[in-house]
């Protein structure tokens, strides 16, 4: 491994960005994306717990730090590391505030994420622990990483097209992204379609429009929260009335956003009212299925 220490004194320490990465990773998110766009390559972004996170370990030993991925890899990817260490002293505090950053930004929830980005950070793939080795882990980045030629290639054509067919080239474009990713990282992309295609013809807006609001609820409730459960799920309702046409899956993932902010044991009645409401939208969803699971658990709560 390169020690950062000699490169840490060497550089302002308003500036410094290196860390306990291993060789061939930078740490450094502006850096990686520079490089990127200079040698023409994506982005392999590794959000791990280093020194704690069971599978994050296994994957930096059986894929990492092997010859194979060490040849392979980097002919097409600029390899980036963004740790979370238990041990606070394998990073510095610029690194921490990065790497907090685009653990929110990117709405990391589990480690190891793989994160496969173009050179501007916006992520076209996901993949984390795969068994099999590193032949097996290369040949995946390989075939993620066409999915990226793919959506530039149908951009690309989008370029020399106007009204829908435009549109549809640039849906063409997003058909290889998975879909929480268009929502969150092609907003200016959705926004293309959906003035192009007015109509909604290419179910665009149906598909996508729906998960961007439902994101701007979850912002809502996260600034209510500190009101109490009452509250949060006033602001539920609310959102859910003021789309009339919002299918019972819809609604009932909108309400079972509120379950996020719930403090047991003092909300268990709205999170048990919650619960109840959400089954009898449609009992045999997968969100009324989830709602009777909460019931039950949140019934025995009340029950001790």
């Amino acid at each position: 491994m390169k020690s950062p220490v000699l490169a840490a004194f060497a550089l302002s320490a308003s500036f410094c960005i290196s860390s306990f990465a291993a060789e061939g990773w930078l740490t450094d998110f502006e850096k990686a994306k520079e490089q990127a766009a200079t040698e023409k390559k994506a982005l392999l972004m590794d959000f791990t717990g280093s020194d704690w996170c069971t599978w994050c370990i296994r994957l930096r030993k059986e894929v990492f730090d092997t010859e194979v991925f060490k040849a392979a890899a980097p002919k097409s990817f600029v390899l980036l590391e963004l740790d979370y260490p238990q041990d606070q002293s394998k990073v510095t505090d610029a690194v921490r505030k990065q790497n907090e950053g685009l653990q929110a930004k990117y709405a990391i929830r589990g480690y190891p994420t793989i994160l496969l980005a173009d050179a501007t950070g916006r992520p076209f793939a996901k993949t984390g622990y795969e068994k099999g080795g590193p032949e097996v882990y290369v040949k995946q980045l390989e075939e993620l990483r066409a999915n990226l030629g793919k959506r530039d290639a149908a951009f690309t054509k989008a370029q020399g097209l106007g009204g829908m067919e435009k549109a549809k080239a640039l849906k063409e474009g997003l058909d290889v992204v998975p879909e929480e990713m268009v929502a969150a990282h092609y907003k200016s992309t959705l926004d293309e379609i959906r003035a192009l295609d007015t109509a909604d013809s290419l179910g665009v807006d149906g598909k996508f429009g729906f998960v961007q609001v439902l994101d701007e609820l979850k912002e809502t409730l996260k600034q209510a929260a500190p009101k109490g459960g009452e509250a949060l799920r006033a602001e539920a309702d609310r959102f859910v009335a003021s789309r009339p046409k919002l299918v019972a899956k819809q609604k009932q993932q909108a309400l079972l956003s509120v379950l996020n902010f719930l403090m047991p044991p003092k909300d268990n009645a709205v999170a048990l009212k919650l619960a109840e409401d959400v089954k009898a939208l449609d009992e045999a969803s997968e969100e009324g299925k989830m709602a009777e699971s909460i019931r039950a658990q949140v019934v025995k709560m009340m029950a001790k």
